[in-house]
């Protein structure tokens, strides 16, 4: 579910948050209206409230914390944190929901609120609905002069995010490793986070990029490309691992002993092997995802599900299966019982964790897994002609039963495709897998003239 306000070009309303570039698309009026339809929505509770350290976010802050106080709800501000952490501490019941002021991958000069319900998740189809009736209707709650909500400052205190995490991982084996790691926040929220989490662990961490605020160094999104300079340092000193965070520390990239940045598309099924030694479970993936979790499934005997892409409808098709662990290739991973958000914190110790009790260095633990060739396209276009081109490929592909959960994913004996409308941003997505070098071009070539000549 989506829906687009008039501002087409700048401004991405869906369930994966309020998305724009700032100030042409999301600004403080825009931030008001949707945290006081947010607000509204709830009626009542504690709602926290977070930012990732982007320029735009303090301003945004303020817009989000007065219009809920207005609606009469009491708001807690804890500055700069993980988005996780936030969620994490609504399933704790710390607080009754919550809004993330993050473009969490996005570029700099673009932000976003993410609407969080009671269990930290992202709204689910109906919530958003209700969320975005009331924003369109601009019928907002207006507490009295003697019923405003207070707002307050929140300290964050880690530990009782780290103990939680202690229960899933080998904590014990993992300090006993003394692991070497680089780790490359972004300048964004888990900036905040490292030096606790390294002490948690008995890590040694050497940070770059971990100074909150100013400008990014490099693109927030985790893949190979941005992790260059987590890669040349991983090549000039004895470390055993390398991660790249985005902007809110939901994604994850990694980086091996060897100083060779591996695709995102290697961490999810890398937790998911870590996860899958003591918790069978079924897992829920998405359309845009590699083969490779599927290799992962096979090896424990459980079953793949695939879903729309966006972190509501992983994190939703875990509730309502009862699938204990989700993720997507962009490098998110959910664990349900820790909590109902994307977690990279959380990922990096289950890594750590099969790293220390398999005896293995990273690179021999990504070697494990079949290695797939895949490419990520972006095809930016008018937001009419997305939508008619995917309808016209769905006609196209038709004779093939192709899955059209989101956009159309076709399956092919030596690799995959799958096309679909961005829910971040005004593109066109193409992601395609092969077997081979030769076996990805060809569908690469494929699908680039199917997209380029349709008019």
């Amino acid at each position: 579910m989506e829906n687009l306000d008039t501002n087409a070009a700048t401004l991405r309303i869906s369930l994966s948050g309020i998305r724009g570039k700032v100030p042409e698309g999301l600004n403080v009026t825009v931030a008001f209206n949707f945290a006081s339809s947010f607000a509204t929505y709830l009626g009542e509770g504690k709602i926290g409230v977070c930012v990732d350290g982007r320029w735009s976010g303090t301003m945004l802050s303020y817009a989000v914390n007065a219009s809920i106080s207005a609606c009469g709800l009491d708001v807690y501000n804890l500055c700069v944190v993980p988005t996780p952490f936030l969620q994490f501490l609504i399933g704790k019941g710390i607080f009754d929901a919550g809004i993330s002021i993050t473009g969490g991958h996005n570029p700099q000069d673009w932000n976003a609120l993410l609407l969080l319900n009671e269990k930290g998740a992202y709204l689910d189809s109906i919530e958003g609905n209700e969320v975005f009736n009331i924003y369109h209707s601009r019928e907002f709650s207006k507490a009295s002069w003697n019923e405003i909500g207070e707002i307050k400052e929140y300290r964050p205190d880690w530990s009782l995010y780290l103990k939680a995490m202690e229960k899933f991982v080998n904590a014990e084996e993992i300090r006993k490793a003394r692991f070497k790691i680089v780790v490359d926040p972004c300048q964004g929220a888990g900036s905040v986070l490292i030096k606790d989490f390294a002490d948690f662990f008995n890590l040694k961490i050497l940070t770059i990029n971990s100074e909150v605020g100013g400008k990014f160094p490099h693109d927030p999104e985790p893949n190979p490309e941005n992790a260059r300079q987590v890669a040349a340092v991983m090549e000039a000193v004895s470390y055993d691992a390398g991660f790249l965070l985005n902007s809110d520390a939901s994604r994850l990239s990694l980086i091996t002993e060897k100083g060779k940045a591996l695709s995102e598309e290697y961490t999810f099924p890398l937790v998911a092997l870590s996860f899958l030694e003591k918790h069978l479970s079924s897992i829920v993936t998405t359309v845009a995802t590699s083969r490779m979790i599927e290799h992962v499934a096979e090896k424990f005997g459980v079953s793949v599900m695939r879903t729309r892409v966006g972190q509501s409808y992983v994190v939703h098709t875990m509730e309502a299966t009862g699938a204990e662990i989700g993720g997507e290739g962009s490098g998110s991973i959910c664990i349900k019982e820790f909590s109902k958000g994307y977690d990279a914190f959380f990922s990096i110790a289950l890594i750590l964790d099969l790293m220390a009790t398999k005896g293995k260095t990273l690179s021999e633990l990504a070697s494990c897994l079949p290695e797939y060739h895949i490419k990520k396209l972006k095809f930016p276009m008018p937001v009419d002609r997305i939508y008619r081109l995917v309808h016209h490929l769905k006609e196209t592909y038709s004779s093939e039963n192709p899955n059209l959960e989101d956009g159309v994913r076709v399956e092919r004996k030596k690799g995959w495709f799958n096309i679909r409308p961005s829910t971040t941003e005004f593109i066109l997505r193409a992601i395609i897998e092969g077997e081979s070098p030769g076996a990805l071009e060809e569908l690469v070539e494929e699908v680039t003239e199917k997209i380029w000549s349709f008019q």
